[in-house]
Order: structure tokens, then C-alpha cells, then sequence
């Protein structure tokens, strides 16, 4: 019989009462692809996961894999709504972040279909510090990349000096995914208003401004997903001081949440927090099911995230790689050859700087040439050098400094783990150093100004200097100790 013809048989009344105020809760399921400090990765790249050993993977990442891995799971999740969501920090960093100040990054965006993008602190660096005459041309950079995207911005705790939005730029907006009105509210890091290009704009601190906001974005919305650049601390202390948010997808301090973190609000509500590391190399899945109606409201009832490799595997989308290659190729050019690279990840950080630090010797015509391995974005990995792997290793407009040291603090910076990371290389030997003498050194303005305590700008340009000790047949270039 079962059990509703035994309830019916016995007592009709209660099944017909409990019939009429029996209701399922409705469901809207929706797919959130996150990425987050692509940081100019535009081609395919060499990475090196630190936690693995290191270990080093090549030909991974870049646009035109991470639009085919889009499109084949925004095909393999054809029930549920997709969206793509870029956390910040897609520019500068990168070898072509000075030619093209994010031009390059955001066409590929939109070719292969971004829905939107929070504001992160590197999108206020278009325009390096060295570059700008005042504020207003880093402000006016990002006002014309906000412009050629095909998708909004967000961003609700960086404003004009009026409290104002930046120009282009919403504090949240309201998107209709199936039964569900959902506001997606932006917030960026604080420590921006420290730059000398955001000179004049006001930033709030993100859990005022979730405060200010969130209830706004609530009187449009069913649901409220913050889309952050502010480092998973941030996000947590968003989430643990505020009502209202049902999840935030994060960015800003380059983690890798292999398993999703999760804070309770105000109300006691779980707030998932979700981030995708860096520059690419993987792609967050991000997946949502929520449950109630317009009248009783809606709550998060399940969600999980995965992070999916953007591999070697992955046959570039051609079309993206083609308009990659349009903003790349021009710098494959040969600038010289170098007879050691190195066969290890280590061995050839150490060389690069060692390498650099000749460079710049050379070029301020110093007795010492300095350069820290921290210091470095990449490393020479070819005997013939292009011009894309100067810039990849130098992406900034950083000058040559020529600064006077004593001996004694030479030899101290080299024997003390470097400030910046990893080691110091200087074109003398720590062993050799004369603690009484003065010498006269090179290295970058940022190392000068950090490690050193200043100097006298040369006015020539790192990258030049590089290419130019090149040239020159790299004098003085570094080999592998196996080898000295």
C-alpha cells in the first residue's frame, strides 16, 4: 500500500492537511570559474611549485589553454549557469606589462569571455612609478583598460577623492542567474593607497566598506557573493565581521585553497572563501546550490571548489593563441648568447643573478655589480637570450644605481640570507672582500633604495644594461660552480 494509502486509509484529514502545506524549496545551481594574480602570464610559462620540492612543470598556464579548458567545462556544466570571474591583479608583473599596460591581458580576457573582474592593487600600476609624471596618468591607464573590457569591474572601497566610483568601475552589480538575483560586491586591497599612482583616491577598509555595502547590494539582490582582491586573511575577517555575504572568491595573496576555507558571519552563517594561487596555472571550479524563494528568501545549502590544472595537456584555443602571439612575438628577439643557463631551477637563479649582477657593473662601470635571487620574476633558460626573457626576468622599468658600500657591510650582505630572498650575488666573493676598503657598486634603484640606503641614479635602464652586457660578448658571465 505504502505509506501515503496507509496514511490516507487511516486518517484523510491529516494527509490533506499536511499536502496543502507541504512545499519543496526551489533550487538554482550556478558554476563560478575563478582565477585570480595572472599577473601578465599571457604565453605558456615555466612554474615552479615551492610545496612540491620544488618541482617544475613548463609549457603550462597562459590564455589561450585556459580558454580551452573554459569552454570544455562550460561545456561539461551546460545545467547549471557559468560564469568567469577574474579576482585582480591580471596585470603588470609580467614581460609585456610596460609595452602594452594590460591592453594585451585584457583582449584576451575578452576573447575568451570573462563575465567580470575585481580591481586588484597592480591594476593601479599600469603605469610603472619611474613612468609617471604625476598620479593622474596611472589613473587615466586603468580608465582606458576599464573601457576596451567587454565585461565590468568592480571594486566598492576605491573611490574618487568625493567618494565616488572610479570611473567605469561599479561597487557591485546585480546579475539575473535563473531563479536567483545575485549581487556580486568587489573589494581591494588597502595597502594600494600607499602608491604613488593612486595619489588622490581614497580606500576604505574592506569590512567597512562590506558593511556600507552589502546591505545595499541585499535590497536588489537574493544572494551577495563578494568578489575580493585582499588576501585570504582579509577574506576571513570580511566574513567573520559582517551579515549578509554567502561567499567571497578571492585573490591578492597568491594561495592555493586546494580545500576551501570556511568563517562564520555575524549570524553565524557559513561563508565558503575560495582562491585559485597565481599567474594561471590553475583554474577554480567553484560550485553553488542554493535553496529557498523569493518569499522566504534563499540560503547556500551545498557548494565545493576545485582547482584544475591548466596543463601542457591542453591544446591551445588557436584563435586566443593567435592574438597572443600578436602582442608577444615582437619581443622574440635574440639580444645574446650565454654559455651557462644552469639545469636546475636553483642553478639557474643563481646564475641569472650572478648574470645581472655583471650587467650592471658593466653598465655604471662599478668595481661590484649586486643583485639578490629574490629579487628575480624569472631566469635565462636558453643559451640564445630574447628580449621576452629579458623582460620576463626584468618586467619593470627599474635603473641602474651606482652606490658606494663599505667592505664590511658587502661582506655582511653576503653572508646573511638576502632581504629580498634567497641569496646576494655580487661579481666578488665574499672571501675576497677587503672589510677596511670603500668600493663602489651596482644593482637596481629597488635594491639600492631597500638594501643599501641609496645611491646615485645612472638614468640607464635595467633591461638595457642586460641586453647591452649581452651584447658585449656577457663579460664576466657567472657559471655553475660545478664548473668553476
Amino acid at each position: 500500500m505504502g505509506i501515503w494509502g496507509w496514511l490516507a486509509s487511516r486518517a484523510p484529514g491529516v494527509i490533506a492537511t499536511f499536502a496543502a502545506g507541504f512545499t519543496v524549496a526551489a533550487t538554482q545551481s550556478l558554476t563560478i570559474l575563478h582565477d585570480n594574480d595572472i599577473h601578465g602570464h599571457l604565453r605558456a610559462f615555466c612554474y615552479v611549485e615551492v610545496a612540491k620540492g620544488p618541482e617544475e612543470h613548463c609549457e603550462i598556464g597562459g590564455a589561450a589553454r585556459r580558454a580551452t579548458l573554459v569552454k570544455q567545462l562550460r561545456a561539461a556544466g551546460a545545467k547549471a549557469p557559468t560564469l568567469l570571474i577574474d579576482s585582480g591583479d591580471t596585470t603588470t608583473r609580467g614581460p609585456l606589462a610596460t609595452q602594452y599596460e594590460g591592453v594585451d591581458e585584457v583582449a584576451a580576457m575578452n576573447a575568451i569571455g570573462y563575465d567580470l573582474a575585481a580591481v586588484g592593487n597592480n591594476e593601479f600600476k599600469l603605469k610603472d612609478a619611474a613612468d609617471i609624471q604625476d598620479a593622474a596618468g596611472a589613473q587615466a591607464a586603468l580608465t582606458r583598460l576599464v573601457r576596451r573590457s567587454h565585461f565590468p569591474w568592480i571594486c566598492a572601497n576605491a573611490t574618487l577623492a568625493d567618494g565616488s566610483p572610479l570611473p567605469g568601475v561599479k561597487p557591485y552589480l546585480v546579475r539575473r542567474i535563473g531563479k536567483l538575483r545575485i549581487a556580486f560586491l568587489g573589494l581591494t586591497t588597502q595597502r594600494s593607497q600607499g602608491y604613488p599612482q593612486t595619489k588622490g583616491l581614497k580606500f576604505s577598509d574592506p569590512v567597512e566598506a562590506a558593511n556600507l555595502w552589502v546591505p545595499k547590494a541585499r535590497a536588489e539582490a537574493d544572494v551577495v557573493i563578494v568578489v575580493s582582491h585582499i588576501g585570504v586573511f582579509d577574506d576571513r575577517r570580511v566574513a567573520r565581521g559582517t551579515r549578509g555575504i554567502d561567499a567571497i572568491v578571492g585573490g591578492d595573496s597568491h594561495t592555493y585553497l586546494y580545500q576551501l576555507a570556511e568563517e562564520k558571519n555575524l549570524d553565524g552563517a557559513v561563508v565558503p572563501i575560495v582562491q585559485d594561487g597565481e599567474f594561471g596555472v590553475r583554474l577554480g571550479v567553484f560550485n553553488l546550490t542554493f535553496e529557498g524563494d523569493r518569499a522566504h528568501g534563499w540560503r547556500l545549502a551545498h557548494y565545493d571548489d576545485h582547482l584544475q590544472a591548466v596543463g601542457a595537456a591542453l591544446k591551445p584555443d588557436p584563435a586566443v593563441a593567435a592574438l597572443v602571439e600578436r602582442y608577444a612575438h615582437p619581443l622574440d628577439v635574440t639580444v645574446g648568447h650565454l654559455s651557462a643557463i644552469g639545469s636546475t631551477p636553483a642553478e639557474r637563479n643563481a646564475l641569472t643573478a650572478a648574470d645581472l649582477a655583471a650587467a650592471f657593473k658593466l653598465a655604471a662601470g662599478t668595481e661590484v655589480g649586486i643583485q639578490p635571487e629574490g629579487d628575480l620574476f624569472e631566469s635565462f633558460r636558453t643559451p640564445a637570450v630574447t628580449r621576452f626573457q629579458v623582460h620576463a626576468i626584468i618586467p619593470f622599468h627599474d635603473t641602474v644605481w651606482k652606490v658606494q658600500i663599505s667592505g664590511a657591510k658587502l661582506k655582511d650582505l653576503l653572508a646573511k640570507p638576502s632581504p629580498f630572498g634567497g641569496v646576494m650575488h655580487a661579481t666578488i666573493a665574499a672571501a675576497d672582500v677587503d672589510p677596511a676598503k670603500t668600493y663602489t657598486a651596482a644593482t637596481t634603484d629597488f635594491v639600492a633604495k631597500l638594501a643599501l640606503s641609496g645611491g646615485v641614479d645612472t638614468g640607464i635602464d635595467a633591461r638595457a644594461a642586460t641586453e647591452a652586457w649581452l651584447k658585449a660578448g656577457a663579460p664576466g658571465a657567472a657559471q655553475p660552480a660545478a664548473a668553476k
